[in-house]
């Protein structure tokens, strides 16, 4: 009787001790693999003030960075020469890179000076939503908007950032919604 308790006791060690390395090998596999359900994207961004190429860093890419990832998804640029790339090359790296998506932004800035020291920013701003392996546009839309009104504690940076987050608001509607 005594013996057979003490097996009785191993084996239900032995099965707690299978049932947590089971558990810890699902949980491996599924943080190997990254957030579950996460879409990735990658980001081309090209900017221009007043019609001249802007230098990096890029306020939109900034917003919409931030705000796809606050809703649950991968984010990566694609570089400086991401925003001038065609689509082909663009839909090769962004497959390499593991995204499913490309997000094409374009944003014009125009500055006018209305006070010492004080800049009236206009940003005009279109998109596309490309799916990575086939190619086909998922979204396509233009936005725009201005400091003006707020131009002493706006400047061109924190607008472009703004015009990112619209971006992105737009963009995780069209997205699968995050599951984990």
């Amino acid at each position: 009787m005594v013996k057979r308790r003490a097996n009785e006791a191993m084996r239900s060690r032995v099965s707690r001790a299978a049932l947590i390395c089971c558990f810890f090998l699902v949980l491996g596999a599924a943080l190997a693999a990254g957030p579950l359900g996460a879409e990735t994207v990658m980001i081309a961004v090209r900017e221009t003030v007043d019609g001249a190429p802007s230098s990096p860093p890029l306020p939109a890419v900034e917003g919409v960075s931030s705000a796809l990832f606050e809703a649950g998804h991968i984010v990566f640029d694609s570089g400086a020469s991401g925003g001038s790339a065609k689509t082909a090359e663009l839909r090769n790296v962004a497959q390499e890179g593991g995204a499913g998506w490309i997000l094409q932004v374009t944003v014009a800035y125009t500055e006018m000076k209305v006070d010492q020291g004080v800049m009236r920013v206009t940003g005009s701003a279109s998109f596309d939503l490309v799916n990575a392996s086939t190619g086909a546009t998922s979204v396509s839309d233009r936005i725009s908007a201005s400091n003006e009104g707020r131009e002493k504690i706006i400047d061109r940076t924190a607008l472009g950032r703004e015009l990112g987050k619209l971006i992105s608001q737009r963009v995780v509607k069209a997205l699968p919604a995050p599951s984990l």
